[in-house]
């Protein structure tokens, strides 16, 4: 916290919170008007790029049910929480942890700070813990907290409080998407800073693979598009696999995270992408294990 930068981000983590209110109020206004839904609807349409959003029949909300219309709120909602998650504050997240991760045990290691932690009764689990929980909290505070303060604003920005009963599973869907970006990034954030005696190569580490990932999924998109401009089978081939998404870490926990909101796909590697964060997180935490448990040795 001493640092001006990571206090910042934290200030500007709440800031995306309150321009998604906009589409919230939006929303409700087109849900509560429906003579005026078609309007507002293309504006929620070129807000998000969802074809969940898309797909919603704005011009008909006229002659919808009370049940479809809380339906089209659910979907509304979770679309708004979702992109909250996959942009601004994942980006956020990658300079925060980036920020705070690197010198957490990398200086340990490198001004032996180990001899006096394990001095005491400090057991290596407890010192792993208390390692995970300081980035985990910062990771909390740029994602969980402004989804949560969203999600109050959408209720505040209501007819009535009886939309609580329709979106009562968000906050449990909000909690599962921040567990999904919490435990594989910092799992692997502190594992670059276990490895290494310079906090600045567990730093290059942890930004070379997101951008490293997000290259080779922006190369073979565009190998895709250029495959099917030139009607080559290579691109129905990629299509049909789904794997497109695996290459990049950002993109994979997006997946995850759409299926928390039911909102991916029935089409995408959903299952791989959870079998590849949670062996991300497994394998992290055994280096981190065996690293701090070096100087006992």
């Amino acid at each position: 916290l001493k640092s001006k930068w990571l206090r910042r981000m934290l200030f500007i983590a709440i800031l995306p919170a309150l321009y998604f209110a906009i589409p919230f109020y939006v929303s409700e206004q087109a849900l509560r008007d429906p003579a005026a839904a078609e309007d507002f609807g293309k504006f929620l349409t070129g807000f998000s790029n969802n074809p969940a959003i898309h797909a919603i029949p704005w011009q008909r909300l006229s002659r919808a049910s009370p049940e479809q219309i809380q339906l089209v709120r659910h979907q509304v909602w979770s679309n708004l929480l979702l992109s909250l998650f996959r942009y601004p504050q994942a980006s956020l997240m990658i300079l925060v942890v980036g920020i705070a991760a690197p010198p957490l045990i990398s200086y340990d290691v490198r001004s032996r700070a180990f001899l006096i932690y394990f001095s005491r009764p400090i057991s290596r689990l407890e010192y792993i813990v208390g390692k995970f929980g300081t980035v985990a909290f910062f990771v909390a505070m740029i994602s969980t907290l402004p989804a949560m303060v969203l999600y109050l604003l959408g209720v505040l920005l209501s007819p009535s409080l009886s939309v609580v009963t329709v979106t009562w599973d968000l906050p449990l869907r909000i909690l599962a998407a921040s567990l999904v970006l919490i435990l594989p990034t910092t799992s692997v954030a502190l594992m670059f800073s276990s490895l290494t005696r310079e906090s600045r190569y567990a730093g290059f580490a942890w930004f070379a693979m997101w951008i490293l990932g997000w290259v080779m999924y922006s190369v073979v998109i565009a190998f895709q598009l250029g495959a099917a401009q030139n009607g080559q089978q290579a691109s129905q081939i990629f299509e049909q696999v789904g794997w497109t998404t695996l290459l990049s870490p950002y993109h994979t926990m997006g997946l995850v995270q759409s299926w928390i909101f039911d909102l991916s796909g029935s089409d995408q590697p959903v299952l791989a992408a959870t079998l590849i964060l949670v062996g991300a997180t497994v394998f992290s935490l055994a280096v981190l294990t065996r690293r701090v448990s070096a100087p006992m040795r």
